[in-house]
C-alpha cells in the first residue's frame, strides 16, 4: 500500500510540475508575476491559476479508508507564496469546493485546511515577496501546512481511530510529494524570473544603445528627419513589429508593419495615440480594438504609446508595436518610457536652445541701441565748439560720430576682428579726446599675429567705455588706458588697463563674479556681464573677463579667447559652428 501510494502521488507531482510550466508560459501569468505590487487583475489570473492547480488535486488522488491522498493542498500554499494573502484565500475556497462534494470523513477538516493555510501562505509572502521566496522558504511552508492539515484531520475528524490510521499510513508519503510539488513549482517560477530579470537587462543594454546613438537627434527640434532617424534607432535596437514618432497633428515616420495605412505627413489615426495626448501618460494597449485603429486589416495588436512632454506641453509621440499574440511586459513599457523621457529632455534642450539664441539677440540688439544721449549730446557740443576754428577736426570727430552710429545700428555680425574693434576704439576714444583733451591718453601694444582674432563686437569698446567714465573722469588729472593684446599658447589675452581713481572696494567684490548688479552707478555692472555672457555663449564657460583693481591706482580687466580667426561667413546665425567650441 505504501509504496503505491507513494508511486501515485510522485505520479500527480509530475502532473501538477508539467502543469506548472505550462500555466508560467502563458503570457497573463507572466505578466502578473513581473508586478512589484499585482493589480486587482492580476489577482484574479493568480487565483484562478493556483485555484485550478488546487482543485485538480482532488481528481489526481487515491482513495484510502473512504478518504483522500492527494495534492489538493499545493495550489493553496503556492498561491499565497507567490501571490499573497487574497490570492492564497481565494485559490484555497476554489480548491476547496470540489473537495466538499467529494465528501468523506476528513471532508470538513480538508476543506477548511486549504482555505487556512492557503491564507497563512500569503502572510509568507507579505513577509518577503514573490522573488525572495526560495527552495527552503517553500520547503518550511509546505511542511508547516502539512502540520496544520494533520492536526485538523485528527482533532476534527471522527472516528478519532480511523484519522489516526489514515495519517499513520499516509502523513510521510503525502508531506514529502506534496513539498516536492510546491518546491518543484516554486523553482519553476524562479527560473521565470530568473528569464525576465535577464530579458530585462537585455532590454536596459538596448535603453544604452538607443540613448547613445539617439543623442543630439532631436537637437533641432522634431522634424521629419529627426523623427525618421529616431524612428529607425528604435526599430533597429527594440524588440518591435513597427515604431512610429508623431508630433501634435501628424505621423512624422513610421517603420514596419502597418506602414500602408500609417502614413508619414497625415494625421495620426489610432484612439490610443489620442489617448496619449489628452491624458499626457504611456498608454499601453494589448488588443486591436484599444489601439483603435480604424483600418480594419491592420497587423498592429498592441502598443506602448509614450508622449513627449515639453515643459508640461504635448509635443508628439514615440509608439512601438507588436502583431499576432505579442503582449506588452512592464518592462518593456518602462523601457520606451524611459527612451520617451530622454527625447523630452532633449526636445526641451532645442527649445532652451531657441530660446537663448533669441534672448542673446536681443541683448545684443539692445546693446547696440543703447547710445548713452549725453555722449552724443556732448559730442555735438563738442563739435559745435569747433566747427569754425578746427573745421578738419570738426570734420574728423562728425566722421568718427557717423561711425560709432553706423555701427550700432547695423545689422548682421555679433563677431568681428580685433582689427575692426580696435578702430572702433579708437572713434570713440577720438570723440573723448576732443571733450577731455590731454586728460585721456591711449596706448595700444598688440601682436601683430592677432590683429584676425574673432571678438564680440563692442566687447572692447564697452570695456575702454568704462575706463574712460568710471576711471578717468572722475580724476582731476585723468590719465591713461593702456590696451595690450597677445598669443599664449592656444589662447589671446588682452588687457584693458587704467590709471584711474580705481574701483571701491564693495563694488569690487560684487564685480568679481562678473552678475548683472543694476544698482551699479552707469551701469558697469550690466555692461560687462553682458560682455561676460556674450564671450561665454559664443567660446565656452572657460574663457571671459577677469578684473583686478586697486582704489585710488587703478583698474585692470583681462579679456581671454581661444586662439580663432574670424570667418569669411560670420553671421549672427553662423556664429556657433565657427565659434563654439
Amino acid at each position: 500500500m505504501g509504496i503505491d501510494l507513494l508511486g501515485v502521488v510522485i505520479k500527480n507531482i509530475a502532473v501538477l510540475g508539467v502543469a506548472a510550466y505550462l500555466i508560467t508560459q502563458l503570457p497573463p501569468f507572466r505578466r502578473a508575476l513581473n508586478q512589484i505590487q499585482y493589480s486587482l487583475r492580476d489577482k484574479v489570473i493568480l487565483v484562478f491559476v493556483f485555484g485550478f492547480l488546487s482543485a485538480i488535486g482532488n481528481y489526481l488522488s487515491m482513495p484510502i479508508m473512504d478518504a483522500l491522498a492527494n495534492t489538493r493542498i499545493v495550489g493553496a500554499v503556492l498561491g499565497g507564496l507567490l501571490g499573497g494573502p487574497l490570492v492564497g484565500l481565494g485559490a484555497g475556497i476554489i480548491g476547496a469546493i470540489p473537495r466538499y462534494f467529494m465528501g468523506g470523513f476528513t471532508m470538513g477538516a480538508a476543506v477548511a485546511t486549504n482555505i487556512l493555510v492557503g491564507y497563512l501562505s500569503g502572510l509568507i509572502y507579505t513577509r518577503y515577496g514573490a522573488r525572495k521566496i526560495g527552495i527552503k522558504t517553500a520547503l518550511a511552508a509546505t511542511l508547516g501546512a502539512e502540520a496544520i492539515l494533520k492536526f485538523m484531520i485528527l482533532a476534527f475528524s471522527t472516528p478519532f481511530a480511523a484519522a489516526w490510521e489514515l495519517e499513520r499510513i499516509i502523513a510521510v508519503p503525502t508531506t514529502i510529494a506534496n513539498s516536492l510539488g510546491v518546491m518543484f513549482v516554486v523553482y519553476i517560477v524562479r527560473d521565470v524570473y530568473h528569464e525576465q530579470d535577464k530579458a530585462q537587462a537585455m532590454l536596459a543594454q538596448k535603453a544604452m544603445r538607443v540613448i547613445q546613438k539617439a543623442n543630439g537627434v532631436l537637437w533641432q527640434g522634431l522634424t521629419v528627419e529627426s523623427a525618421h532617424r529616431m524612428a529607425e534607432i528604435v526599430y533597429s535596437e527594440i524588440d518591435a513589429d513597427a515604431v512610429a514618432v508623431t508630433d501634435t497633428n501628424s505621423v512624422l515616420a513610421f517603420l514596419g508593419q502597418g506602414d500602408d495605412h500609417h502614413i508619414v505627413g497625415q494625421p495620426f489615426i489610432t484612439l490610443a495615440t489620442k489617448r496619449a495626448m489628452q491624458s499626457r501618460q504611456t498608454i499601453i494597449a494589448d488588443d486591436k480594438r484599444s489601439i483603435g485603429c480604424p483600418h480594419k486589416d491592420c497587423p498592429l495588436a498592441a502598443v506602448i504609446d509614450a508622449p513627449l512632454i515639453v515643459n508640461n506641453r504635448f509635443q508628439g509621440t514615440i509608439k512601438v508595436y507588436k502583431t499576432g499574440t505579442g503582449i506588452i511586459l512592464p518592462y518593456e513599457a518602462e523601457l520606451v518610457q524611459g527612451i520617451a523621457d530622454f527625447l523630452s529632455l532633449q526636445l526641451l534642450h532645442a527649445e532652451l536652445e531657441v530660446q537663448a539664441i533669441l534672448l542673446a539677440q536681443a541683448e545684443y540688439n539692445s546693446l547696440r541701441a543703447q547710445i548713452h544721449p549725453h555722449f552724443i549730446f556732448n559730442t555735438l557740443g563738442t563739435i559745435s565748439a569747433t566747427i569754425r576754428s578746427e573745421p578738419g577736426k570738426a570734420r574728423s570727430l562728425i566722421k568718427d560720430l557717423s561711425d560709432i552710429i553706423r555701427r550700432h545700428i547695423r545689422p548682421g555680425k555679433e563677431i568681428t576682428t580685433l582689427q575692426e574693434e580696435l578702430e572702433f576704439v579708437d572713434s570713440y576714444v577720438r570723440l573723448e579726446q576732443a571733450r577731455f583733451g590731454n586728460r585721456i591718453q591711449i596706448v595700444k601694444e598688440i601682436s601683430a599675429e592677432i590683429y584676425a582674432q574673432a571678438i564680440p563686437v563692442f566687447s572692447l569698446q564697452i570695456l575702454v567705455e568704462n575706463a574712460v567714465k568710471h576711471g578717468l573722469s572722475p580724476k582731476k588729472d585723468g590719465g591713461i588706458i593702456a590696451i595690450r593684446g597677445h598669443r599664449r599658447q592656444g589662447d589671446v589675452y588682452i588687457t584693458v588697463e587704467d590709471n584711474g581713481v580705481g574701483i571701491a572696494q564693495d563694488r569690487f567684490d560684487r564685480l568679481l563674479d562678473i552678475q548683472p548688479i543694476p544698482q551699479f552707478d552707469g551701469g558697469i555692472g550690466i555692461g560687462l556681464n553682458n560682455v561676460q555672457a556674450r564671450i561665454q555663449r559664443l567660446f565656452g564657460k572657460e574663457f571671459g573677463i577677469t578684473i583686478e583693481s586697486n582704489e585710488n591706482k587703478g583698474t585692470k580687466m583681462l579679456i581671454r579667447l581661444p586662439l580663432q580667426e574670424v570667418a569669411a561667413n560670420d553671421t549672427v546665425e553662423g556664429r556657433k559652428s565657427n565659434y563654439c567650441r
